[in-house]
């Protein structure tokens, strides 16, 4: 890792896997368990915003997991590429969940 580097609290990194998961697991449950008033009306749709969230906390948890922490240990440090990467895989999943709310109505602000 070079010298220059920036840091994310890891409590706000566990929170946001957790929210991740927590986004994934309604999703699958969608497929799993479905519901009538919960249709997916476009499969595609669908299946790129369950890869995009599966991306994006698979980048977290393993990728960034294996950074080293700051000092006080209470931050990861990240490269201006991993910044960059977590800003790419977070705008793909957001992209894809609001195209999702549009074509098939589910949202997991709403749900």
């Amino acid at each position: 890792m070079s010298d220059r580097y920036y840091e994310m609290k890891i409590s706000t990194l566990l929170n946001g896997a957790d929210k991740l998961e927590a986004d994934l697991e309604y999703l699958c449950a969608l497929v799993e368990q479905p519901d009538k008033e919960f249709r997916i009306a476009d499969a595609v749709v669908y299946a790129r915003a369950v890869t995009a969230v599966t991306q994006q906390l698979d980048f977290i948890i393993e990728d960034l997991s294996r950074n080293e922490l700051s000092e006080d240990e209470e931050c990861v440090k990240l490269t201006h590429e991993e910044v960059i990467s977590l800003t790419s895989y977070t705008e793909n999943s957001e992209d894809a969940l609001k195209l999702l709310e549009k074509i098939c109505g589910i949202s997991l602000r709403s749900n």
